[in-house]
């Protein structure tokens, strides 16, 4: 009998999971609509929808994750309009951080640009700001900027930080959910980034409101 590839299988169950999930949320909005915009049951339905919004983009990060792992993902570098980029997270983040009272917002100089797999920063800053969602008091911001020929992506907020005391156990050990893959998935996605023999990585520290800050270091063309 031919040895199992059990990677494989459950790239496969989360694949078919990832579709499942997509039809529920259509048929979630389907119900929405049909109970009109003032239906009291609409916070509930809401909240149930952003749970499933990230759901999905965790088994998107779960199949870019393995691809990654196994070198089965060819990276797709171009160069992007981070004002424009960053706008478009707010944007598809934004449902989620209104459900949880939480202001989301960008900041970066208009015309700086990067280079980068789109598809995997992409799906590295939800994570990190589906993160932040968890600890965040009131705020979260993304910002941009490029410093000695590495672009840096931040996500930051003015939760409790980076700790490690058990106690007031925050995101410095587990990024998403208490599986760990979050912070992998960011190292794994951040360090296929490379330029000659550079090559990408992140970075934890205290953002500027006292909370946490994730910068993705991406290396670029000189």
């Amino acid at each position: 009998m031919e040895k199992v590839n059990i990677s494989t299988i459950l790239a496969s169950a989360i694949h078919e999971s990832k579709n499942q999930v997509g039809t529920l949320l259509y048929q979630l909005q389907t119900v929405k609509e049909s109970l009109g915009k003032e239906a009291p049951q609409n916070r509930k339905i809401i909240q149930i929808e952003e749970s499933l919004k990230k759901l999905n983009d965790e088994w998107v990060e779960y199949l870019y994750l393995y691809r990654l792992a196994s070198d089965g993902y060819e990276l797709h570098p171009d160069t992007f309009l981070m004002e424009e980029f960053l706008d478009d997270q707010v944007f598809a983040l934004s449902p989620s951080a209104i459900a949880k009272d939480l202001q989301l917002s960008f900041d970066c100089d208009p015309k700086l640009t990067g280079c980068f797999d789109e598809r995997l920063m992409t799906a590295v800053v939800s994570t990190a700001v589906y993160n932040a969602f968890r600890y965040a008091k009131s705020k979260i911001v993304l910002t941009a900027l490029e410093e000695k020929n590495f672009l840096i992506i931040n996500i930051e907020d003015d939760g409790p930080g980076f700790v490690d005391d058990e106690e007031h156990h925050h995101h410095d050990t587990l990024l998403d959910d208490n599986t760990g893959l979050g912070l992998y998935f960011a190292e794994l996605s951040a360090s296929a980034h490379t330029y000659g023999e550079t090559c990408g990585y992140i970075e934890k520290s205290t953002s500027r409101f006292g909370g946490a800050c994730l910068s993705v270091h991406l290396p670029q063309t000189s």
